[in-house]
């Protein structure tokens, strides 16, 4: 029988509760949550190619798509999801199971993925390899070790 939620301390309640004891994400619900989070950004460049009729530098146009990905995603973020992760449950944490704020993860884990990600024919590559990562026994992907953080299921 699981143990129940945290009581939040009544002296601080919106204190976050800890997350420590919380399991990490199974691979395939992780794998899920970034398929949801690559229809998402599908959608974005379909509308951002509607909006400048495909003449945009590809330069361009990847910095216009992480800027609203992270703009669609930015509520989630404070609460360490992205729109996959909320509906499917998962929280990014860092390794300890502290709260990981905001701009950590758009500065450590969003953005060296974006980056690498821009580079002319092996970016796809890279970034398929580190999405397949959560299969490793760890279940962190590269840019979990880089970010120092973890995806948590609660």
């Amino acid at each position: 029988m699981s143990e129940p939620p945290p009581i939040p301390d009544p002296q601080e309640p919106y204190k976050a509760t800890s997350t420590v004891a919380l399991p990490l994400a199974s691979q395939w619900v992780r794998l899920g949550a970034q398929i949801i989070d690559v229809l998402i950004a599908v959608v974005a460049v379909l509308i951002l190619n509607l909006l400048t009729w495909g003449n945009l530098p590809q330069f361009l146009m990847n910095l216009l798509l992480g800027a609203a990905l992270v703009a669609i995603n930015w509520q989630h973020l404070q609460n360490g999801q992205t729109i996959g992760k909320k509906l499917l449950k998962l929280k990014i944490v860092r390794r300890d199971g502290s709260p990981v704020d905001r701009m950590h993860i758009v500065t450590r884990r969003l953005l060296p993925v974006w980056i690498v990600g821009a580079v002319p024919y092996i970016g796809w590559i890279v970034v398929l390899a580190d999405a397949l990562c959560i299969f490793r026994p760890g279940r962190n992907t590269l840019h979990d070790d880089f970010a120092e953080t973890k995806v948590v299921q609660f």
